[in-house]
């Protein structure tokens, strides 16, 4: 019955992972198609390089958001522990490789920043710091999203997280 319940989770929260907030905001406002503007990326750096600031973070807080609920649903509905291996990654594979834009969408970091800010908010938050700062320093949003996925897989081997976090 767990593997069952664990497969319709998955589903369910990859068809959420695979809505693209991003796509969805920069056709609504500027009736423009995000994946023939600016990078071609359907992501919330596109979308405030499209329309603004306000429209980036939107972006930024609704793909976090999906990210959080994956790591949420396993628990309000009881899952076993092991779900959350299987179900977060699936909600990075919808929001990378959506259904609803025949599988071509962002890079996965908003959903990642949200699966790990639901999991480890403080440690998250020591990484997000230098990791924003390091990207306004080089001008380079994906090597400071980078540098801090660096910096959170270090502090949880640090401070001796389980293997499974890492």
């Amino acid at each position: 019955m767990d593997m069952i319940m664990v497969a319709m989770l998955g589903a369910g929260i990859y068809l959420i992972g695979s809505v693209p907030s991003a796509y969805i905001l920069v056709r609504l406002v500027k009736g423009v198609d995000l994946r023939e503007a600016g990078t071609k990326n359907v992501g919330a750096l596109n979308a405030y390089h499209q329309i603004g600031l306000w429209a980036g973070l939107l972006v930024l807080a609704a793909d976090a958001g999906k990210g959080a609920l994956a790591v949420g649903v396993p628990i309000w509905t009881g899952a076993p522990e092991w779900a959350f291996y299987v179900i977060t990654p699936l909600v990075v594979a919808g929001h990378s490789w959506p259904v609803f834009l025949g599988f071509r969408g962002g890079k996965g970091a908003a959903a990642i920043l949200g699966v790990s800010l639901a999991m480890l908010p403080w440690l998250t938050l020591m990484a997000l710091l230098p990791a924003a700062l390091a990207a306004l320093l080089i001008r380079n949003v994906v090597l400071g999203a980078a540098f801090g996925f660096v910096l959170l897989n270090s502090l949880l081997v640090v401070t001796g997280q389980s293997a499974q976090m890492v």
